[in-house]
């Protein structure tokens, strides 16, 4: 048994994935029993040519593209703040003109994957910026795969399909819906800055001076990073050198920044408070038997989904290996973030977020997906 201090092994483990390239910088935050036993920054925002904050230190408030984060800071718990306002059911079956992808499913089967829809699909490449509502169309007419809860796949299709449904039940735009039901009712709206929030592209992407150092650069466009190929999201990009501070899911930057797949920004600490409000059922709204249900596992054989959330994988093959329980929750996004809930660890609630820019400067950078056990196995020692 090793006598090394756990908080300086698990320093000396980022910072080591760091140096081999696992991604140029990230925020971590391990919390236990509601106290933070972990909160650091590592590495730099990017260190591309392109970069004009090229080696700037990541800082603990840097903002990350949270990436498929959404699905469960923003998507799902507005499904169960709507579901408590009486808004739609569990049971209730996805309406037109949604349906047509999915024939008979219901909201249940949307949010764990579990409704029949195709897996990912390039609409990018189908529709010009920026219209959601053609890509909705495209979903539409997306056939299905399979009958609802016959198997678990997933599929970003659901969650577009949740985003349009929400606005629709709150008769607003998902990102007003957020901020006024999560960010603010949490209080992480209150700076010059808001802490987490969607960045919707309306025109020609300018990223504010106040937020050149403070959002980390996701990909560089640039087709000699792609010897003898060309990225079929490269040319709708528009001669976009970057993605900085413009959502890197392409279907989510076609739609115009804002989706119920894709899309939030946000630093680790709101990460953390909007998974400990959903730990602790503080969220307003979402209460103790809310909580129970959206964190109980899905029914459909072989699947690891709970209602908008993932858990473990039995076999230890997943994000978290087999160091958390398996009734924990929790989510991965492809840029490089996860968050993690263990109501069941020892000594008391855990929550782990790690985010960074692992696609930064390609999306072929899959190193991750190796680390990300090594990361929750030495985090769980804390």
């Amino acid at each position: 048994m090793s006598n090394e201090d756990p908080h300086a092994a698990l320093f000396a483990l980022l910072e080591r994935a760091v140096r081999s390239g696992v991604f140029p910088g990230c925020v971590a935050i391990v919390s236990r029993a509601d106290a933070v036993v972990y909160h650091e920054a590592h590495g730099t925002t990017g260190d591309h040519p392109l970069c004009v904050a090229r080696g700037e230190p990541v800082r603990r408030d840097t903002i990350y593209d949270l990436a498929s984060l959404t699905k469960v800071l923003a998507t799902t718990p507005l499904v169960a703040l709507a579901i408590g306002e009486r808004r739609v059911t569990l049971g209730d079956e996805v309406p037109d003109p949604w349906s047509s992808a999915c024939p008979g499913a219901r909201l249940v089967d949307l949010l764990e994957h579990a409704a029949g829809l195709a897996a990912h699909r390039e609409y990018f490449t189908e529709v010009n910026p920026f219209d959601a509502k053609r890509v909705l169309e495209r979903v539409c007419a997306t056939p299905p795969i399979n009958t609802p809860r016959t198997a678990a796949v997933y599929s970003d299709l659901g969650f577009m399909i949740l985003g349009a449904w929400l606005e629709r039940m709150f008769e607003m735009p998902l990102d007003r819906i957020f901020d006024d039901r999560i960010a603010f009712a949490l209080g992480l709206d209150n700076d010059a800055l808001p802490r987490v929030g969607y960045r919707p592209i309306h025109a020609e992407v300018a990223l504010p001076l106040a937020l050149e150092r403070k959002i980390a650069p996701t990909e560089v466009y640039d087709p000699a990073l792609h010897p003898g190929q060309v990225p079929s999201y490269l040319p709708v990009r528009q001669g976009l050198a970057m993605a900085h501070g413009a959502v890197h899911d392409d279907n989510a930057w076609v739609m115009g920044g804002v989706a119920g797949h894709a899309g939030l920004f946000g630093d680790a600490w709101a990460v953390h408070e909007i998974a400990r409000s959903l730990a602790n059922a503080t969220l307003p709204g979402f209460s103790p038997a809310m909580r129970e249900r959206f964190f109980k596992p899905s029914t459909v054989p072989g699947s690891t989904r709970r209602l908008g959330l993932d858990g473990p994988s039995p076999d230890g093959s997943g994000a978290t290996g087999l160091a958390l329980q398996p009734s924990a929750v929790g989510h991965t996004g492809y840029t490089g973030t996860s968050v993690w809930i263990d109501r069941d660890a020892p000594g008391g609630t855990r929550i782990f977020v790690l985010l960074s820019n692992r696609v930064h400067p390609v999306r072929t950078n899959e190193a991750i997906k190796a680390f990300r056990p090594r990361f929750h196995a030495a985090a769980m020692r804390l």
